[in-house]
């Protein structure tokens, strides 16, 4: 199995930003659209990103392309994930605006097959994220969803784009998850928190591990 990297999300103070960094996360993600439960100011993700190695994710939710391109580049992001109702053409333009990866999320939603719904953003974004599906939020819904068969689903609806899997993950379900989707990157956030917004030491280094565990890589 090719490496597999670990990134944690909806990361909300430099002292989370310190437990995701002291972990060994290959990435870290910030809520920098607002009205949502994880959000940050930005004045105070620039906090975060400073106290932390991993790559910058910045998750943005229908956020206009402009925006998005110029918050990136203050915040200097490494990725920009769409977690909205972004359209093929939106991610395109924001991938087009600088020198990021764009990860655009999608839903494993009933009803919906992953080539409709993951299949148009092949080619407009560097990977896509596959995620619970929760009408009433875009993410970080503390879900997970079947994974039986998901793995060749998303292979041939995105092709050679980066596979992120979301949804419910834990450092107890880590390793077959791992086993079951063979992603690029396996996220979470509720998954190692004490608390609401609140990253737990000891449960975010055992996500960490059991990434490492289940599929050999790390931070480079």
């Amino acid at each position: 199995m090719t490496a597999v990297r670990a990134k944690v999300c909806g990361v909300m103070t430099p002292r989370d930003a310190a437990i995701v960094d002291a972990a060994g996360a290959d990435y870290m993600g910030v809520i920098l659209s607002p009205g949502f439960s994880r959000s940050v100011a930005h004045e105070r993700a620039r906090e975060i990103y400073g106290a932390c190695r991993a790559r910058r994710v910045g998750v943005f939710v229908d956020a206009e392309a402009a925006h998005v391109a110029e918050v990136a580049r203050e915040m200097r992001l490494d990725v920009v994930q769409l977690s909205g109702g972004e359209s093929p053409a939106g991610a395109a333009a924001v991938r087009n605006a600088g020198p990021w990866a764009v990860w655009k999320t999608v839903h494993a939603r009933p009803g919906l097959s992953i080539s409709e719904s993951a299949g148009p953003y092949a080619d407009a974004a560097d990977g896509v994220l596959l995620d619970a599906w929760d009408p009433g939020r875009p993410g970080g819904t503390g879900r997970t969803f079947a994974w039986d068969g998901v793995a060749r689903q998303v292979r041939d609806a995105i092709g050679s784009a980066s596979f992120i899997a979301a949804g419910g993950m834990t450092p107890e379900n880590a390793g077959a998850a791992v086993a079951a989707l063979s992603p690029d990157v396996l996220d979470v956030s509720s998954g190692v928190e004490s608390t609401h917004g609140a990253k737990d030491p000891a449960r975010t280094r055992a996500f960490v591990a059991a990434v490492r565990r289940a599929g050999a890589g790390g931070r480079s």
